[in-house]
């Protein structure tokens, strides 16, 4: 597996129930998933020489995308060169993964998206229309993001997102309903799909709470529509393919897509709302064998019902040293899984982006409450550094 952080758990955790001896490739030996592998390399998985001297030394069979778009790329390289493992053609990966080559796509096949345009240093910026977001074409997890109303704040938010990549997109801003679409494609067909709601907490860029959705199931043809013929158009290959899509006014906008994993355990979401074994199909998807029954409910057999689960990134609202976690009374006996990323004593340096753990509450159903007040009813003890 090119990767070895906690997002990668669930993949290091399908492989071996499948029966796998696991390797995890990645430079970083604070990664937690390298804790659940059963070997581990401290390499940086770009460098692809030195990737496949592993994959002869260990007589590696397949490579599995970590939860990153550079694994991803890397691991579709290694599998077109090497001819291992169920991947797209190289040139259509660097598409999906490129925002404003996807854009582009999109744009001319009338495929529901908002408008954009390739940012440039001569672009007359008198010209353009606010609001605008503006976004760099090879990053994930809202790096470099913005939405600016003007050109003085354009201007500004070029020098700040130029910080993450000098290639930049400039799209139109459309305010709606943010959702993920996890799916899965089978002969360029949907054969299963979730959708969660998305939410943030300080950082407005960045997601921290998941859970399932019910959309109308006129908005949900739409967007099977648009991923079927994105999937006809490329010729994708079976497997897992998710998407984040703004919904305004019954209308669905793809803003992004992937063909990894969906970050900070989201496989696991999945699985404990519809009882499936995501993570195991998309192993299976990525080694080419054949799908069973991955994708029928393994649990509460006698129920059809999806769970309503949340799964909460838990973060802080400054930096400091972390005491302690505070749950509320009311979800002591609601969390059904719970991983600590920075452990009490340790020390949050970024609060916009660091996450503390992320925890998995089961609820009878939707709560409105629940939900609004996530960040208050599950929230981080910081102490904060007191200046002399």
């Amino acid at each position: 597996i090119l990767g070895g952080s906690h997002r990668d758990i669930p993949l290091i955790q399908a492989s071996q129930a499948l029966g796998y001896y696991v390797i995890t490739l990645g430079a970083i030996k604070t990664y937690l998933g390298h804790n659940y592998s059963d070997e581990k390399f401290l390499l940086d998985f770009n460098d692809l020489d030195a990737v496949k001297q592993i994959i002869q030394d260990e007589n590696v069979d397949y490579i599995l995308a970590g939860c990153s778009e550079a694994a991803y790329i890397s691991a579709v390289t290694l599998s077109n060169e090497l001819d291992m493992g169920c991947y797209d053609l190289l040139e259509t990966a660097q598409l999906l993964h490129n925002k404003w080559v996807f854009k582009k796509f999109c744009l001319e096949n009338d495929i529901s998206t908002p408008n954009a345009q390739h940012y440039t240093p001569q672009l007359d910026l008198t010209e353009l229309s606010f609001p605008l977001a503006i976004k760099p074409t090879t990053l994930s997890g809202g790096q470099g993001v913005d939405v600016v109303n003007s050109v003085s704040e354009l201007e500004i938010a070029v020098v700040e997102s130029e910080k993450f990549s000098t290639d930049l997109i400039l799209e139109e801003y459309v305010e709606g309903q943010l959702i993920a679409y996890s799916l899965f494609l089978q002969d360029q067909k949907v054969i299963y799909g979730f959708v969660g709601d998305d939410k943030n907490y300080l950082n407005k860029y960045l997601i921290n709470t998941a859970y399932p959705v019910t959309l109308k199931q006129g908005v949900l043809d739409k967007m099977k529509h648009n991923v079927e013929k994105i999937a006809s158009y490329l010729q994708l290959v079976d497997g897992m393919f998710h998407l984040q899509i703004i919904i305004k006014d019954d209308i669905p906008y793809i803003i992004d897509v992937t063909r990894r994993i969906p970050g900070d355990l989201y496989p696991k979401l999945i699985e404990y709302c519809d009882g499936v074994e995501y993570s195991k199909a998309v192993v299976k998807s990525y080694l080419g064998e054949a799908l069973e029954d991955e994708f029928e409910r393994k649990s509460d057999l006698n129920s059809k019902q999806q769970k309503f689960v949340i799964r909460h990134c838990v973060m802080a609202a400054s930096n400091g040293t972390v005491k302690d976690i505070k749950v509320d009374h009311i979800l002591h006996e609601k969390i059904c899984y719970r991983l600590d990323l920075i452990e009490a004593e340790q020390t949050v340096n970024n609060f916009m982006v660091d996450v503390i753990a992320i925890i998995f509450i089961e609820l009878d159903g939707r709560d409105e409450k629940v939900i609004d007040n996530i960040n208050s009813l599950i929230s981080p003890i910081i102490e904060t550094k007191v200046e002399s």
